[in-house]
């Protein structure tokens, strides 16, 4: 999938017709209407009229037209010629005998190298770093050297979201927002792939013989519509687009129910911000978590060095703070606060060496972090925290 257009052909042609999709300001770009780019993007764009003209920069987000491109390095956040030196470094593959293959490169059973990796390999890997309080001159060398451009620096280093940025590293911020931006554009590819296979049950069928059923590919326009109508009566193809997003709401931090899990009686509710690309698979088809492990947070981390941890917070506005920090580093990409609800009677049955407290700013918490974010094995009296064989670590933040 990695190798093709980010949209797939026949929805393409569809949102094309329907004046969703027009040309970028590159041959290699194109211009989306901002309810059609992923699975809750008409819920959370339906202000935007459909009928409104691509020239709009409002309503319509410049995307690539193929993921693996120049632009989709420029687009990631990368400078113009930090983008042409690694386009060139990947167009003009220099493979020794014990290298890997890129993935557009034919299998030939050794090793590979994605896009993906390789964008993070040349430009976040192996950099000095600025951490903690190193003023924000060294954190800008950092991603000067990094190859970040000038509008993704100013996002990363929002005066707003200081306090935030401080808790991890340089080089920790720049990668993550490469990652949310690069799957930002693989959960469009993903959401394009789900709307052609539901187009084309819905189209009527092809006669045989003719030029469409000879693969040239659609050229008509199906037009769908929705119960909830915005845009006098117009209606993107939600329905389509939310296939595979059960368990996701729009609007989910404002709504009623939301509000009310906040103070569920003989629960103990959980919160996470972060972006809606990366928590593909938490849930199933009928909205049950299907693989919790996504909301995992790789090592080295707050509080253990060595092994992923899941960190939530107590604190609603806490999550809604990480989670407006990913919204300011986002190019168009969606944003989610994940709700974790435990029934106080599960955590209270569960015996007092399986539930460890600490207390900031308290002189345990910072060997704690400090050992972590090392990397580096805690000293003995700081074991209880991350007990070998344990499967899950759930670290709960109330700050």
């Amino acid at each position: 999938m990695s190798n093709k257009s980010i949209l797939a052909p026949f929805d393409a042609a569809n949102l094309q017709n329907r004046g969703l999709l027009g040309p970028g300001n590159t041959t290699s770009s194109q211009r989306l209407h901002k309810r059609c780019l992923n699975r809750s993007s008409d819920e959370e764009h339906s202000d935007i009229p459909l009928s409104a003209p691509i020239s709009s920069q409002n309503a319509f987000a410049t995307i690539p037209a193929v993921l693996i491109s120049l632009e989709t390095l420029i687009y990631v956040g990368l400078s113009g010629q930090k983008a042409n030196e690694l386009w060139n470094q990947w167009t003009n593959w220099q493979r020794g005998p014990y290298d890997p293959r890129r993935e557009t490169d034919p299998d030939d059973g050794g090793l590979t190298v994605t896009f993906h990796d390789f964008i993070i390999g040349w430009s976040v890997t192996n950099r000095a770093d600025a951490v903690g309080d190193d003023d924000d001159h060294e954190w800008r060398k950092c991603l000067d050297a990094c190859g970040i451009d000038a509008a993704t620096q100013d996002a990363i280093m929002d005066p707003n979201f200081t306090y935030l940025r401080r808790t991890n590293s340089c080089l920790y911020w720049a990668k993550d927002t490469i990652e949310m931006r690069y799957a930002g554009l693989e959960e469009i590819q993903r959401t394009s792939l789900t709307r052609e296979a539901e187009l084309k049950q819905a189209a009527p069928p092809i006669p045989s013989g003719s030029e469409d059923a000879q693969g040239s590919g659609y050229q008509g326009n199906v037009g769908l519509t929705s119960t909830s109508s915005t845009s006098q009566g117009q209606r993107s193809i939600s329905g389509l687009q939310q296939k595979g997003a059960a368990g996701i709401e729009a609007d989910v931090c404002g709504s009623s129910r939301a509000i009310a899990a906040l103070n569920a009686p003989g629960y103990t509710t959980l919160y996470k911000g972060l972006d809606q690309a990366r928590i593909t698979g938490l849930f199933d088809d009928s909205g049950a978590v299907a693989e919790i492990e996504i909301l995992l947070s790789s090592a080295p981390s707050d509080f253990c060095g060595i092994s992923s941890r899941f960190y939530f917070a107590l604190d609603h506005t806490v999550a809604r703070y990480y989670a407006a920090y990913v919204k300011k580093r986002a190019v168009c990409e969606s944003v989610v606060i994940v709700c974790l609800q435990i029934p106080n009677a599960a955590i209270e049955s569960l015996p007092p060496n399986k539930i460890q407290r600490m207390l900031w700013p308290s002189s345990e918490w910072k060997e704690l972090v400090w050992f972590s974010r090392k990397g580096k094995t805690p000293p003995p009296h700081l074991d209880k925290y991350h007990e070998r064989g344990r499967k899950w670590t759930f670290c709960v933040v109330s700050l």
